[in-house]
C-alpha cells in the first residue's frame, strides 16, 4: 500500500481546508519520527503543534501560522491506486 501525506490548514474557527499540500516527498520515516511513531503506523489525522513547527518547516520549508490556522498532517491510501 502506498501512502500519500497531505499537510492541511484550517482556519481556526472553520471546519473547511483552506489549503492542502502533498508532502508524501519528506517520506514515511520522517513524519513518523516527527510524531513519535513506526511509519507503518500512521494512518490518522495528526494535529501539529508548536513543538512540531521547526522541524516542519526544516522538512517541508512550510512555515505554521499556528496563531491563525490549524493543521493537519492526513495520511490516506493513494487515491490513484
Amino acid at each position: 500500500m502506498t501512502v500519500y501525506f497531505p499537510l492541511t490548514c484550517y482556519p481556526k474557527d472553520g471546519d473547511q481546508p483552506l489549503s492542502s499540500t502533498d508532502v508524501t516527498a519528506v517520506g514515511a520515516g520522517a513524519w513518523g519520527e516527527l510524531l513519535g511513531m513506526a511509519p507503518e503506523q500512521l494512518a490518522d489525522v495528526y494535529p501539529l503543534t508548536q513543538q512540531h513547527a521547526e522541524r516542519v518547516r526544516q522538512l517541508t520549508g512550510i512555515r505554521l501560522d499556528l496563531e491563525r490556522y490549524d493543521y493537519f498532517l492526513e495520511p490516506e491510501e493513494d487515491p490513484s491506486l
